[in-house]
């Protein structure tokens, strides 16, 4: 019997912790990826801005940093342009592209020496419009981010990145035309420069980390849900078993307790002593010792086994069904009755016996007499 109970122990934390290992395995909550504070670069950078329309006026790129631990580089806008613009790429090299379809955020630290609002750009394939060498023609998402020297980190689902409209005039589409983003293909990430800065006013954006990530919301709220289904289901084989070996089939009548041929001569001995000793207010483990010369540890561990009740739940039913026939079966007054049978304090008697059957002595006798 401890056995089997030790093993019932280690199956219910066995299959909380394999439930654990198995979701964290499928679904995989803290997975990654690092384009910027990795230790190996994912990316290829290229720096960009509009030299190729404006060549005396242009904006101007400088002081280019990019590493798998740093992403810097110093900008100044052009006078030329009406919305002048520059930035840093970070490509998927060769052929290949970013898959950050399993992620729901884009984590970025960074700084601006002068900037308030930068903006993101992501690039990905738009399947029947996106011609691979042509960059210009991958689908544009993007979002604004408002900076200070308090706010460097942001944590953006990638559901707030968005087509603007100048790109479907620019290419005379409609977002009907078009599926969902692709983020699968991801071609192209940029940080490019502030708007709102003035013309010929230098500025430094230094991106120190660049991470897609998962909504692990999701991930704990399925855990939850299952390790919930699980107790239920734990609690009602629980139930079940518990009724099934209920105290209360412990049909025991003033002296009928028997364990022989069962659990052997010392649960005889206990068994026999107990029932015929029960109605003793002062019955304890130390009498039952002296009495049938087993130990109260062993007298414990018998009763254990064969009831899966402790010596004080064992006795208690013993007196109670008792208790019960005689309320029943006689015109006894109730404090005679719990004398009888081993409660020396009414109060008490009272109180276990309500405990037990949910009413008092008293409306149990008379709900007994008027069936």
């Amino acid at each position: 019997m401890l056995s089997t109970n030790r093993n019932k122990i280690i199956l219910l934390i066995l299959f909380p912790v394999t439930l654990l290992v198995t979701m964290l395995l499928a679904f995989r909550p803290f997975e990654t990826l690092e384009l910027v504070g990795n230790s190996e670069q994912l990316f290829q950078p290229f720096a960009y801005c509009d030299s190729t329309e404006y060549k005396d006026s242009c904006s101007q790129i400088f002081e280019v940093r990019a590493t798998q631990e740093e992403v810097r580089f110093s900008y100044l806008l052009g006078t030329g342009p009406m919305y002048p613009y520059a930035g840093v790429s970070l490509h998927a090299p060769d052929t290949s592209y970013f898959d950050i379809r399993a992620f729901d955020y884009l984590n970025i630290q960074l700084t601006s020496l002068s900037g308030k609002r930068l903006q993101l750009h992501i690039s990905t394939f738009a399947t029947g419009f996106t011609k691979p060498q042509e960059l210009l023609t991958y689908r544009y998402l993007l979002k604004e981010i408002d900076i200070d020297p308090k706010t460097t980190e942001f944590k953006i689902p990638l559901s707030e990145f968005s087509t603007p409209t100048w790109w479907f005039n620019q290419h005379k589409l409609t977002e009907k035309e078009l599926d969902a983003p692709e983020f699968d293909k991801v071609k192209v990430v940029n940080i490019q420069n502030c708007q709102l800065l003035g013309r010929n006013i230098k500025d430094t954006i230094s991106v120190s980390r660049l991470t897609f990530s998962k909504n692990t919301q999701t991930f704990w709220i399925s855990l939850l849900a299952a390790l919930l289904i699980y107790a239920s289901v734990i609690s009602l084989i629980a139930l079940k078993t518990g009724t099934k070996q209920s105290p209360n089939t412990i049909q025991i009548k003033y002296n009928p307790v028997s364990g022989k041929n069962q659990f052997g001569k010392e649960l005889d001995k206990v068994i026999d002593f107990i029932s015929s000793n029960y109605s003793d207010p002062e019955l304890s483990l130390r009498k039952i010792q002296v009495g049938t010369g087993v130990s109260e540890s062993k007298v414990s561990a018998l009763i254990r086994e064969k009831f899966d009740l402790s010596f004080k739940q064992f006795l208690n039913q013993l007196r109670l069904n008792e208790i019960k026939r005689l309320l029943t079966e006689t015109d006894l007054p109730i404090s005679d009755i719990a004398y009888k049978v081993g409660y020396g304090n009414i109060s008490h008697f009272n109180r276990v016996f309500k405990e037990a059957e949910g009413l008092s002595p008293n409306d149990f006798r008379k709900k007994k007499l008027s069936k």
